[in-house]
């Protein structure tokens, strides 16, 4: 017996703009619920399938509901848009958090373990999610990472590939550039490009592509120039930059074969001192780690005119001192000597 019911919702501000393809998310207040819900609103326009992939997004959501998966919470119509109901997050996303600066590598491990499950949980229902992203990774009320917005989302097909929607050009891994297909490898790709903007902050990783279009971005990023596979913040322990290179390589047959594997990895990395970043606009960084039984340490990139300083202090309180002079500061020098040089201070500092 089919059942027709009136679904209200009183819609505020848009949030995420300009984070969604074909959408708008709104902040909403259900009268029903009594309390405030995210609402996703997809113009019937921009369905090229007609009436039968409407709902698609939303059945995707519902069918692979897991604890690391922003769960749907109603889908409905109206005469010109899908409505998509869902828990509103007021912690935001992983864009937000890594807008100026990286995470740390202990909280990577953390995210990044979460994001991985909920892939794994949407490959295991036969989707390929085509479009993990930091906007796309949000945080719930004990800030556990959900993996979000399926709107590029697409059942598998039984050969284990299929052709991929509209994808954000730089998002694109090489293999759809390729062939205009993709396969669970393909969201593997997309997790380390995720990754790689996690530990390096969107700072690092927007430069990179700045004016580069068209294609010379498609050769970068078949290639595997793009991004620099060689360019990590000098705090990045050299194993997480081995396991971000693998899950990012052009080659899907060479990357990690499941989300599961990769995330096995990532979870076997041994955090030493774990160093929260800041960095200016001018390009000056500054790293600070809390050592419980120890003063805290802190590492400066400094500009001095053309050159660059590298500084490193011990931290009691208010007070600073020289932490190893001969050893771990040098001044004058280049921005690429500068780097090579911390990098060998936090080699050093472990």
């Amino acid at each position: 017996m089919q059942i027709l019911a009136t679904i209200e919702y009183d819609r505020g501000n848009q949030i995420g703009v300009g984070q969604g393809m074909n959408s708008k998310v709104f902040l909403a207040r259900d009268p029903q619920l009594g309390g405030e819900i995210a609402v996703k609103e997809i113009e019937k326009a921009t369905f090229v399938n007609g009436v039968t992939s409407y709902f698609e997004e939303a059945q995707a959501m519902f069918a692979t509901t897991h604890p690391n998966i922003v769960p749907i919470q109603y889908a409905c119509e109206t005469p010109t848009h899908i409505v998509l109901a869902m828990p509103y997050f007021a912690n935001g996303s992983l864009a937000l958090r890594i807008l100026s600066a990286p995470l740390t590598i202990r909280e990577f491990i953390r995210v990044s373990q979460g994001v991985l499950n909920g892939v794994t949980q949407i490959h295991k229902a036969s989707f390929i999610h085509f479009d993990l992203k930091p906007s796309n990774v949000l945080f719930n009320n004990v800030d556990a990472p959900l993996v979000a917005d399926f709107g590029q989302t697409r059942r598998i097909l039984p050969n284990g590939v299929m052709t991929v929607p509209p994808m954000y050009p730089t998002a694109i891994p090489p293999e759809t550039w390729a062939s205009g297909v993709g396969s669970f490898l393909s969201d593997i790709y997309q997790a380390g490009l995720l990754f790689y903007r996690a530990v390096n902050g969107d700072f690092l990783y927007n430069a990179q592509f700045s004016g580069i279009s068209g294609a010379a971005l498609k050769a970068g990023v078949v290639a595997g120039r793009l991004p620099n596979r060689k360019v990590f913040l000098p705090h990045v322990p050299q194993r997480v930059r081995s396991i971000i290179r693998k899950a990012m390589r052009p080659n899907p047959s060479e990357r990690y074969q499941s989300a599961a594997e990769l995330a096995t990895a990532i979870g076997r990395v041994q955090v030493g001192l774990d160093w929260i970043t800041a960095v200016k606009l001018n390009g000056e960084i500054t790293w600070r780690a809390n050592r419980l039984d120890k003063p805290d340490l802190e590492v400066s990139l400094i500009s001095s005119g053309a050159n660059w300083d590298v500084q490193v202090w011990t931290v009691n309180g208010v007070s600073r001192r020289a932490k190893g002079l001969s050893d771990y500061w040098a001044d004058g020098l280049s921005y690429t000597d500068a780097i090579k040089q911390l990098n060998d201070v936090f080699e050093g500092l472990g």
